[in-house]
């Protein structure tokens, strides 16, 4: 029977590695922290190289980048316990961030990792991103969509045990998944706010909205620009002093604009 208010449209066959996701994700005990951080030099750095220079870099990647930077300073809070009840610490970050791309008509999010982004520069994510949007098949997960279907076509809950235990299997977790999650969610548009992700790594931070308001600074009232950043941990391996001490690290490197171009006087004025 048909009805003329409405429609019935087949689930998208990536819909199921979300909602695999999420019941995976309900085995981690995860202890999420919501907090802003003062972004206002990153940002007027950003605009000052692009009218300089005609080049856009990305904020989302200059985030990324400052993320890998602080968990390679202290490796532990991106560990994993093995099979065996052993951490595994990499030294290497492998951040993976969910890529939007077109799957049988339909958008899907799927995660491409930023392989050693501890190491590389704003740019050179920003390219790699880039990249990936404009030709999916670039980057190997895309590559391992027969896979999926394979894997798909097994019983939701040995699909669900597969997906929960793949972090006690720690380099098949950085292959397929990075060892740390950047979630960049676009659903604030230019307003404020945070955004809780699925825990599927140890370490995750959500890149929320941006909100302008003003602080006294000196005894005068000055407009800043704050990001909202969630950060989430899985505590059955990292503690909260690790996670404070990244935290800190974190935010003194987004502050400071760490790792974007500085333009000297000369070449503003030129």
């Amino acid at each position: 029977m048909r009805h003329p208010d409405s429609k019935v449209v087949r689930r998208p066959w990536v819909r199921h590695l979300v909602i695999d996701a999420g019941r995976a994700a309900r085995r981690r005990h995860a202890v999420h922290g919501l907090f802003e951080v003062d972004v206002t030099s990153a940002r007027s750095a950003l605009r000052s190289h692009e009218a300089a220079t005609g080049e856009d870099l990305s904020f989302t990647a200059f985030v990324i980048a400052c993320v890998a930077r602080a968990v390679a300073a202290d490796p532990s809070v991106q560990a994993y316990r093995d099979l065996r009840g052993r951490e595994v610490i990499f030294d290497q970050v492998d951040v993976g961030l969910p890529i939007e791309v077109d799957v049988d008509g339909s958008p899907f999010a799927f995660t491409h990792v930023l392989r050693d982004a501890g190491a590389r520069d704003v740019r050179s994510l920003q390219d790699e991103i880039h990249a990936v949007k404009a030709d999916p098949h670039l980057s190997p997960s895309v590559g391992k969509a027969p896979w999926v279907h394979a894997y798909l076509l097994l019983p939701g809950f040995i699909r669900t045990g597969l997906l929960g235990s793949l972090h006690r299997f720690p380099r098949r977790q950085r292959a397929l998944a990075g060892t740390v999650g950047v979630t960049a969610v676009g659903m604030f548009g230019a307003g404020g706010g945070w955004g809780i992700a699925f825990q599927l790594h140890t370490l995750s931070v959500v890149i929320g909205g941006i909100t302008r308001r003003p602080v006294l600074c000196q005894g005068h009232l000055v407009d800043r620009e704050w990001l909202q950043l969630t950060v989430s941990v899985d505590h059955d391996i990292v503690d909260g002093a690790p996670t404070a001490r990244f935290v800190s690290r974190l935010r003194t490197l987004l502050t400071a604009a760490d790792g974007l171009p500085v333009l000297t006087a000369s070449k503003r004025i030129s």
